[in-house]
């Protein structure tokens, strides 16, 4: 292909993957140039020429951002000379494991001075522009422009910090820009990595024409005010129709090489910066409410709502708002409705620049409460509800709700499980009157799958910790005397607009939940289960401290824990959960606990990128475990059976893969690809023998700490 524009002459030739362009053409000064490839002007300097046409460097190339703190554009500069951070002697492209980091000086061809990578989106379509200006032109260019996922230092070079190269993974990217004959010819490769961060291979992958999918010049003829010929080099590349398939955030270094070979030594580097569409915090939200207690009756002509609170926030800043009341009775003065001696509610909303996201919390809560004259009493009540959205993720978390000292109805109210309803007696309080402890109601949204802009994430959540409805207060007089009490109401919500991406993100989705004991009695009855936590798709965080655990006459526990955490990361989705408890007791007797133990704690632990999937049980550990009165020592191996004469069966330890995984392979060869599960369960009890002498139901079963993780990325 040849074509003439003004003086100018062009030639590309393609061999292979290898694209080579002809700079200056049958010995007629000239500069490749062209402005089909992301409206840009590939010309070899930095003006718009003519101004109002294609942009050029002295021009923002990320488009008319209306917030100086978004750049989609990032800057490199580099020392020269003998300060100069460089690569040592013997290291080599493709053996990063084996890189030395050092300080010392560049040969001068190689002595990176400055340069800049920037994104632009135009429609649907991504482009990325690349530059350089270097310290010598006494020979050939070889520059690399490098794209990794992982934000972690290279292990080789780890000392330096944040200054370090990247730890490659997978799939990484390369863009090389190499030139011959003291600049004629331009070759514009990209490559993308198969291995690790000790060695592997970069395998080359296609450009496709030049002048529709890449472009590049260097600055021969100069017309730089104070640069050399062949200082200076730029490119053009199609991200979205060409394989090369960044993401976006990505983080970024230069690099130079001795030759052209993509394996040849390493010279001087730059320090790596995050490259990126900016996020959009000034569109964020963050809003939310709260109170400390509403008490409704019609018998009184009450309703009245006591330390509302709200705050809402657009756009970078913070907003805040909190009320409380002291000595509180409903009515007065009695409180016959409600008395508590504190009612303190807050919420507060912001949207921050650093780290990009928008975050409200509201807590609610009372302390040494009392409700329709010893009905529901407590020391503390508190409502905690926590949503937060990023341009990236939306997550919820009620952690910090909890109860002290709560008693229902005469019973003493140990744990909690959300949405729990305690039925009253339809005698006393009309029938359907009800306690319903913990509401717990939240959603997170994500773009489309597939969708790269426009979108936005987002959390809510709702926290009620204590509703009453009493459908008839005075049951001997005609009519129905309602009274609803709610108290510790909490609520938040976040959005954040998508941050903008390079190409179709992979698939990630994370789940994991954890309870500290759950025991079923009756086989036509739901199971009882004692804290249970649980996290959404798009991660966050769900955790509950209890400080005894009872089920009946079946279970019984000291101080437990559960917990559940999760995150879907550039690289990688991340899922971890834990149910621990100390001073167990199942199914006593007279003699003594059927099973006990001083301490259970199950983990499971998941993780999924581009390349693998993996579950780990690590450190999941039964302590002090004594079953029928004999001691079982060390760590019982996965799903061991142990007989219980007379009542069934025990599975110590029992671990299950999603989707017919096998523990073999870490529970990574399921029926989805890029995804693992694992399900850990402590202690698993179930009654098989009739008429046993402990009067269990066969059928009946009991389960002591499980935890469950699982991880997709699907790419």
């Amino acid at each position: 292909m040849a074509r003439n524009v003004s003086r100018r002459s062009r030639l590309g030739v393609v061999v292979g993957f290898l694209v080579t362009v002809l700079v200056q053409g049958f010995g007629v000064p000239g500069v490749f140039a062209g402005n089909a490839v992301g409206d840009f002007e590939i010309d070899g300097n930095l003006e718009d020429s003519p101004s109002g046409g294609p942009i050029d460097w002295s021009t923002d190339p990320a488009g008319n951002i209306p917030h100086p703190a978004l750049p989609n554009r990032v800057a490199f500069t580099d020392a020269s000379g003998q300060g100069d951070g460089i690569f040592g002697q013997g290291s080599k492209e493709l053996e990063p494991g084996a890189w030395t980091c050092i300080t010392g000086s560049a040969p001068a061809k190689s002595d990176i001075l400055k340069g800049a990578v920037a994104l632009r989106a135009i429609g649907q379509k991504r482009f990325i522009y690349v530059n350089f200006f270097r310290k010598g032109v006494d020979g050939d260019v070889h520059m690399d422009y490098e794209f990794n996922q992982s934000n972690e230092p290279n292990p080789a070079c780890a000392a330096l910090g944040e200054q370090a190269p990247k730890k490659r993974t997978q799939g990484d990217v390369l863009i090389a820009f190499d030139t011959d004959f003291g600049g004629k010819t331009i070759l514009v490769r990209a490559f993308k990595w198969v291995g690790d961060h000790l060695v592997g291979n970069f395998v080359e992958i296609p450009l496709g024409s030049q002048g529709v999918l890449w472009d590049a010049a260097v600055n021969i003829p100069n017309t730089i005010p104070g640069v050399e010929a062949g200082a200076f080099g730029e490119a053009a590349l199609n991200l979205t129709d060409s394989p090369i398939q960044l993401l976006c955030p990505e983080f970024a270094y230069m690099k130079t090489r001795a030759s052209t070979a993509i394996n040849s030594e390493l010279k001087d580097r730059t320090t790596p910066l995050k490259v990126a569409f900016g996020d959009r915090p000034d569109l964020a939200l963050a809003e939310g409410s709260a109170f400390a207690a509403r008490v409704g009756a019609t018998f009184l002509a009450l309703d009245q709502t006591l330390a509302p609170v709200s705050s809402r926030q657009q756009g970078v800043g913070r907003d805040q708002d909190s009320a409380q009341l002291v000595e509180v009775n409903v009515p007065e003065p009695g409180g016959g409705v409600l008395r508590a001696d504190v009612l303190r509610a807050s919420s507060t909303s912001e949207i921050a620049n650093g780290p990009a996201q928008a975050k409200h919390t509201s807590v609610a809560e009372t302390v040494n409460l009392n409700i329709l004259n010893g009905l529901v009493t407590a020391s503390l009540v508190r409502g905690v509800a926590t949503a937060t959205a990023s341009g990236s993720a939306s997550s919820v978390s009620s952690i910090g709700s909890t109860f002290k000292e709560l008693v229902v109805n005469g019973v003493a109210m140990n744990n909690v499980t959300p949405n729990t309803r305690i039925d009253l007696p339809a005698a006393v309080y009309g029938p359907g009157s009800f306690v319903l402890l913990y509401e717990h109601v939240g959603s997170t949204s994500t773009p489309a799958p597939g969708q790269i802009q426009g979108g936005a994430y987002a959390a809510d959540l709702t926290v009620n910790m204590i509703h009453v409805y009493i459908t008839d207060s005075l049951p001997t007089v005609p009519g129905n005397q309602t009274v609803e009490v709610i108290v510790a109401d909490a609520v938040a919500h976040a959005d954040f607009p998508q941050r903008e991406l390079c190409a179709i993100p992979p698939e990630q989705t994370v789940s994991g939940h954890a309870f500290i004991a759950s025991a079923t009695t009756d086989p036509a009855l739901l199971p009882t289960t004692v804290g249970f936590v649980s996290i959404p798709s798009t991660g966050g965080s769900d955790h509950q401290n209890v400080d005894a655990v009872t089920i009946g006459s079946a279970v019984s526990a000291e101080a437990s824990v559960s917990d559940s955490s999760g995150a879907l990361g550039p690289t990688q989705s991340t899922a971890s959960s834990l149910a621990q408890a100390t001073g167990v007791c199942l199914l006593p007797t007279a003699t003594g606990c059927t099973i006990s133990a001083t301490l259970v704690k199950a983990q499971s632990n998941s993780t999924a990128d581009a390349s693998a999937a993996s579950s780990s049980d690590d450190p999941t550990e039964l302590v002090g475990l004594v079953v029928m009165g004999t001691p079982v020592s060390g760590a019982p191996p996965p799903n061991t059976v142990i007989d219980l004469p007379g009542i069934g069966f025990v599975i110590l330890n029992e671990q299950i893969c999603d989707n017919n995984g096998t523990l073999v392979n870490n529970c990574s060869d399921g029926t989805v690809p890029g995804h693992s599960g694992l399900t850990v369960r402590d202690i698993h009890v179930v009654a098989t023998v009739p008429d046993n002498s402990l009067g269990l139901t066969p059928g009946t079963e009991i389960i002591l700490s499980e935890a469950h993780s699982d991880a997709a990325f699907v790419k």
